[in-house]
């Protein structure tokens, strides 16, 4: 009997020390990464809640599936848990400030199709809630017409477009050239009609290709003039073609070459990116402020204003802009 209680205060003892053992402070660098803020930091896997730094949450993670532990703000944890909820300026920060830092995770961080915030893909799951609080800063929160297939037509807030310069022409333009790129409508009329002509232009190429006549051929675009070939009335001075011919006193010499002359009108090639750089650099040199989610804020204005009312499926993508300071 004595022998087994003495078992037993040994095991108790053991599971004590193990436990005190477990509950060790978190290490330097993840204290260091709490004082910055940071917003996505992997800690050792017998880290223990007790030492969650102030306004953190600790959360199990996984990857190539093995599990792994970090540190979130709550703050953090309460915009994507509650997208559209809270200040929205703050949320993008939040959120854009956790992507960047958890972007190396995002192919194969958890599993798609989950429903609970602390098993979701965190990566997708911060690119949707920083979408929908896009949306919240530019669309005011009435009740109006819908379209044709039953969807809220949005009703902008006028002081995020006029802070965007988005009711200037130079930039309106190219908003709208930005629209005209992602659904495809780049034809001569398509741009013409959307007044941005001057933006998407087209240029004409023109191509020329050499042939020699084959002697049927040149029996069809010539005729004998009694001591020498003539071309046709019909075959000179063509747009299309241009005809040349060796006159020889020889009428069984029949040589001679057609130049293939080619028109080809082709979009020139301009990219949403570069239309993005113009804006930019059209309002920074008019002196506006340009803030960091003013480029996500203007993509997702040509999502909702054009995109979307055309065709939802070829809205232009978006992701949370990086930090240009990274913390380490």
């Amino acid at each position: 009997m004595q022998l087994k209680i003495q078992k037993k205060k040994m095991n108790l003892e053991t599971k004590l020390k193990k436990r005190k053992l477990a509950k060790k402070p978190p290490t330097e660098e993840v204290l260091k990464q709490a004082e910055k803020g940071n917003r996505f930091i992997v800690v050792q896997d017998d880290f223990d809640i007790s030492y969650v730094p102030m306004g953190y949450t600790l959360i199990d993670m996984k990857h190539k599936g093995d599990s792994f532990k970090t540190l979130i703000p709550q703050s953090l944890l309460f915009y994507m848990a509650n997208p559209g909820e809270g200040d929205a300026e703050s949320a993008l920060e939040e959120i854009s400030d956790f992507y960047g830092e958890a972007k190396d995770f995002e192919d194969e961080m958890i599993e798609n199709g989950s429903t609970s915030v602390q098993q979701a893909n965190w990566a997708t799951l911060s690119r949707e809630s920083y979408k929908i609080y896009l949306i919240n800063r530019l669309v005011k929160h009435k009740k109006g017409e819908t379209d044709e297939r039953g969807e809220p037509v949005p009703e902008f807030n006028p002081e995020i477009l006029e802070k965007l310069n988005l009711n200037e022409d130079y930039v309106a333009q190219r908003v709208r050239a930005m629209a005209a790129l992602a659904l495809g409508k780049t034809s001569k009329e398509e741009v013409k009609k959307y007044n941005i002509d001057t933006i998407l232009k087209h240029v004409t190429i023109r191509e020329e290709r050499k042939e020699e006549l084959t002697r049927e051929e040149f029996s069809k675009v010539t005729c004998w003039a009694g001591s020498h070939y003539e071309l046709k009335p019909e075959y000179m001075n063509r747009d299309d073609v241009k005809y040349e011919i060796e006159c020889r006193h020889d009428r069984g010499y029949k040589v001679g070459t057609k130049t293939i002359k080619a028109e080809k009108t082709e979009f020139l090639d301009s990219r949403i990116n570069e239309l993005e750089r113009e804006i930019t650099d059209y309002r920074k040199n008019n002196g506006c402020s340009v803030g960091r989610h003013d480029t996500a804020l203007i993509r997702e204005y040509v999502n909702l204003a054009y995109i979307i009312p055309e065709n939802p499926g070829m809205q232009l993508d978006i992701q949370p802009p990086e930090k240009t300071n990274i913390k380490n």
